[in-house]
């Protein structure tokens, strides 16, 4: 049965019918109407130059890069209201969206999330948490028929502390439907690893997100290790953005996600020469430069509604898997041996050859015996490297 989960993980798909969903964090898109609650360096018309022509640049990339993600469903996170939503949404062209949903938000919190959608909503409500402003958004969707439940996030800043993101964690979890699909999105404010001072607790600890052992399934693990990352902060790249799936997404009845589709939308145009986002620069006496996009990257994943075609893995020994491209894998490496473990990551063996897991999510004890899923191989120093894997089972 194990063996049979972690191969239907990478089913592919004919005939089936792709749906985009997506989450973006905008970096405080404001309109040029004065409402009272705007950030200073907002206001319009001011010594921070929040004016038409910076309004327009920001607007102008924005939509550039939604129009290039190209989702069906797209979460924005800080955006102030329905009328500037609007705006981008007309910004968008011949690509703008049906339907646009807007949640509850106190006016004592001045950013909100906004929904793009080119299917209509069936049901939507937010849920508060109890002394936070911002609310936790659930809409309901049918896909092709099939119903789908996606939670709406945007959790308080690491400033905030781990009390506040747990109280979301907590309320989040208890407003899970375990009967329902459902897909958690956006910009959580918690990294992927856990750091030396706790951030990330509240994914793991509370709301038990993790790889495809957990019972929530974070889509990061699909991505090699060193590109989990949507914000940079100084030189410290993390994946404050999240997109988590109930577990049932992998059925064949309704909605399904569709293995290895997850990624970071990152345009050439998007990020420096480091790879680190294009934020919408302001100088430090807070006047907007009219450069730059958001200093959050997107992140999507396809669904699809038809049955998937199965896709047969071989099993192959470590000199063979050596030779393979990415588009073979992935394939299965029986009975290796973890030689030697370090920070950096593993070398296992088969008594004939050997080969290294870079960074692996799973753990590995030397001296002891597993069966591998290998799903992406990479080189380092020209020798041939794992970049991403999953443990089947251990060999006892």
């Amino acid at each position: 049965m194990r063996y049979f989960i972690l191969v239907f993980l990478v089913l592919t798909s004919l005939f089936a019918k792709d749906f985009k969903i997506a989450t973006y964090n905008v970096q405080n898109l404001f309109d040029l109407k004065v409402d009272g609650g705007e950030y200073k360096e907002y206001i319009p018309n001011t010594k921070s130059k929040w004016n038409k022509k910076n309004f327009d640049i920001k607007l102008a990339n924005i939509a550039k890069v939604i129009k290039n993600l190209n989702a069906d469903i797209i979460a924005l996170e800080e955006v102030e209201n329905l009328n500037v939503a609007r705006e981008l949404n007309r910004a968008l062209g011949d690509k703008k969206y049906p339907y646009i949903y807007t949640f509850y938000k106190k006016n004592s919190h001045i950013v909100g999330s906004v929904i793009f959608s080119r299917y209509k909503v069936a049901n939507k409500y937010s849920v508060p948490v109890k002394g936070y402003p911002r609310t936790i958004h659930v809409t309901k969707f049918y896909l092709d028929g099939n119903k789908i439940t996606i939670y709406v996030n945007h959790w308080p800043a690491y400033k905030h502390g781990y009390k506040a993101r747990s109280a979301y964690a907590k309320k989040l979890k208890s407003s899970l439907n375990d009967k329902e699909k459902f897909i958690i999105l956006g910009d959580l404010n918690t990294p992927l690893r856990i750091s030396q001072n706790g951030w990330g607790k509240s994914l793991k600890n509370i709301l038990d997100v993790g790889n495809f052992n957990k019972p929530l399934y974070d889509l990061w693990y699909e991505v090699e290790p060193t590109m989990r990352y949507t914000h940079v902060y100084g030189r410290d790249k993390n994946a404050l953005d999240h997109i988590i799936i109930s577990k049932n997404l992998f059925d064949n009845n309704g909605v399904k996600y569709k293995p290895d589709s997850f990624n970071v939308f990152k345009a050439k145009y998007m990020v420096d020469k480091y790879g680190y986002p294009k934020r919408w620069k302001l100088t430090k006496n807070g006047v907007h430069e009219g450069i730059g996009y958001s200093d959050h990257l997107p992140i999507y994943a396809t669904f699809q509604t038809k049955p998937y075609n199965d896709k047969k893995i071989q099993t192959v020994t470590i000199t063979y898997l050596k030779d393979m491209f990415n588009d073979l894998l992935p394939a299965i490496i029986k009975n290796v041996e973890a030689v030697r473990v370090d920070k950096y990551g593993v070398m296992i063996g088969d008594g004939k050859d050997q080969v290294k897991i870079y960074l692996p999510d799973d753990k590995f004890v030397k001296g002891e015996k597993y069966d591998i899923l290998v799903q992406k191989l990479g080189k380092y120093d020209r020798k041939v490297e794992i970049r991403l894997c999953r443990i089947i089972r251990k060999v006892k």
